[in-house]
């Protein structure tokens, strides 16, 4: 049963050539990859697993996002070709801006990762998730939206 869908068209002859075009289909915590080409036909680029129910399934840019409440947010950097999960605190809400992904948190922190650029911490290869805001009294951060110029 397909519970997501996530769909990125880009225009032809773009950065990733073949892998311009994607569809993403999520059931469960299992998430299958396709590139689609001009003519129709599809590949198969991974099967990923975030480990949790994904709840929210969408491209920033190229790069493909899962989320989960839980917090578990999983990312697949479409340079690198590499997929990688990060826990953080459980997320309430989520947005996108250029290249970055905000996620609103329960314990009212803002955090952000520029899914572009897709750092990972030296020390234990982990995602960079930077806190961006906390509010004082820790409420909920329950909706987001962002809008740059």
């Amino acid at each position: 049963v397909i519970e997501r869908v996530a769909l990125n068209a880009k225009v032809l002859g773009g950065a990733l050539g073949d892998h311009d075009k994607m569809v993403a289909v999520a059931s469960c915590s299992e998430i299958i990859l396709w590139a689609l080409q001009a003519d129709g036909n599809g590949s198969e680029i991974g099967v990923f697993h975030l480990g949790v129910p994904v709840e929210a399934l969408f491209f920033v840019g190229n790069q493909l996002i899962a989320t989960s409440h839980t917090g578990k947010i999983g990312v697949w950097n479409a340079v690198t070709k590499h997929w990688q999960i990060q826990d953080v605190v459980p997320i309430n809400s989520y947005d996108a801006a250029g290249t970055f992904l905000l996620l609103g948190c329960n314990n009212g922190s803002i955090y952000y990762v520029d899914v572009q650029k897709f750092p990972l911490r030296m020390k234990d290869n982990d995602l960079l998730v930077t806190e961006l805001y906390r509010d004082p009294t820790e409420d909920a951060v329950t909706a987001l939206s962002v809008y740059l110029t």
